[in-house]
C-alpha cells in the first residue's frame, strides 16, 4: 500500500527531474512511506506550491521587539566633582574657619524654639545656661530636633530633603542646603536612635526624598559588630519605608577614618575601616535591585588609594568637613537630575 506521502513526493521527483530512481532515493521512499517524513513532505509540497521568486527571495527575520534599555548615568569623576566653582570656593572659604560648639549651639537653637520645647526641657536650658561647664547630652539633642520638627509641622512648612543621621549629618553647613531642607541629624545618635526619630516622624509631612548620613559611626566607635549595625541599619529604612512609601531613600555609605597620625582623638582608631568596607559592601549588594532605596558610595571621592579619609575632607580624621558636605550636595543634585518619582508599584 501506497503511503498517503506518495504523491507530493513524487511531485519534488518530478520537480528535480529524476528520471530513475537510485537506491539513496529508494531509502528516502522507504522511510517516507513510514511517516516519519511527514513534517519534510509536507514542507517540500508547501515549497513547490510558491513562485520561483518567492521561493528563492531572501527572508526577513521577524523583528523582536525588546525594551529601550534605560539609560543609566555615569557619576562624575572625583577630578570633575571636585572642580570647585567660584561660588563653591566661597562659601567653603565662609565656613572653613567655624569652630562648630555643641553647647553653644544648643543654647543658640533651644533659645529660638524656645516655645516649642517642653517644660522638662526649658528647665534643662536654663540649667546647661547657667551652668558654663555643663554640656548637653544626647537626650537634649533628640528634644532640640524633636521641637524643631514640631515647629516645621505646625507651620506646615514643605520638606524638600530630609536628613537624617549622627553629628556627620547634623555638620553639613546651612550654607548648602535648600530653604525647604530639614536636618534632624542628633550627636552621637545611634541607629537605634534614629529608629526612635523615625517613628515619630508624621506620616502627613511627606519629604521629597530621605537622606540618611553618618549613620553607623557611633556603633563603630563602641566595636560593634558589623552584622548588627547592617541589621540595625536596614530597620531603619524598613521603617521609612513604612512611613513614606512613595519617597526615595538615599543611604550615604558608612565613612572610614583618616590615618592613625591624623587622628585627633586616639579612641577614633577604634573605627576599623576593613569593617567599614565591608559593611558598605554587604549594604550596597543588599540594596542595590531595591526600588526606593539608592545607595549612595562617598568614598570614592574622599579616600586616598589605601581607603582612608583624606584629612583635607574630614574636621579631624573621622567627621565630615564643609568640603565633603559639598561632595556629597554635590552628588545628590547630579542622581536627582536622573531620578523620577517612585509609582505605587515601585514601593
Amino acid at each position: 500500500m501506497r503511503s498517503p506521502h506518495w504523491t507530493p513526493l513524487s511531485r519534488v521527483l518530478a520537480h528535480l527531474g529524476l528520471e530513475t530512481i537510485s537506491p539513496a532515493m529508494l531509502l528516502y521512499l522507504a522511510v517516507a512511506s513510514s511517516g516519519l517524513m511527514l513534517l519534510i513532505g509536507q514542507g517540500s509540497t508547501l515549497l513547490l506550491n510558491r513562485s520561483p521568486q518567492e521561493r528563492y527571495a531572501p527572508q526577513q527575520p521577524t523583528p523582536v521587539a525588546s525594551p529601550p534599555l534605560a539609560a543609566t548615568p555615569q557619576p562624575p569623576s572625583p577630578i570633575a566633582l571636585l572642580n570647585l566653582s567660584r561660588a563653591e570656593r566661597a562659601i567653603l572659604n565662609d565656613v572653613g574657619d567655624r569652630r562648630w560648639d555643641g553647647r553653644q549651639w544648643y543654647l543658640e537653637q533651644s533659645r529660638v524654639l524656645y516655645s516649642y520645647l517642653s517644660p522638662e526641657s526649658r528647665q534643662r536650658r536654663e540649667t546647661l545656661a547657667a551652668n558654663p561647664g555643663r554640656y548637653p547630652s544626647k537626650a537634649d539633642y533628640l528634644s532640640l530636633k524633636e521641637s524643631e520638627y514640631q515647629q516645621i509641622l505646625s507651620q506646615q512648612q514643605p520638606i524638600r530633603r530630609l536628613i537624617l543621621g549622627s553629628s556627620i549629618a547634623l555638620g553639613i553647613p546651612d550654607e548648602l542646603l535648600h530653604d525647604d531642607d530639614v536636618n534632624l541629624g542628633i550627636p552621637a545618635a545611634h541607629l537605634e536612635d534614629l529608629l526612635n526619630q523615625v517613628q515619630g516622624l508624621d506620616r502627613r509631612a511627606e519629604p521629597q526624598q530621605i537622606i540618611l548620613f553618618g549613620a553607623g559611626t557611633p556603633e563603630l566607635l563602641k566595636e560593634e559588630s558589623i552584622e548588627a549595625i547592617q541589621q540595625d541599619t536596614l530597620e531603619v529604612l524598613e521603617a521609612l519605608r513604612h512611613t513614606y512609601p512613595q519617597v526615595p531613600i538615599t543611604l550615604v555609605s558608612v565613612l572610614p577614618r583618616s590615618r592613625r597620625d591624623e587622628l585627633t582623638q586616639p579612641h577614633m582608631a577604634r573605627v576599623d575601616n576593613s569593617q567599614v568596607r565591608r559593611l558598605n559592601r554587604n549594604l550596597a549588594h543588599l540594596l542595590a535591585q531595591h526600588p526606593q532605596i539608592r545607595f549612595l558610595d562617598l568614598n570614592p571621592y574622599i579616600t586616598d588609594h589605601q581607603g582612608y579619609l583624606k584629612r583635607v575632607f574630614s574636621t579631624d580624621g573621622l567627621h565630615a568637613n564643609a568640603l565633603t558636605a559639598l561632595v556629597l550636595i554635590k552628588l545628590l543634585d547630579f542622581n536627582d537630575s536622573f531620578s523620577k518619582p517612585l509609582s505605587a508599584s515601585g514601593s
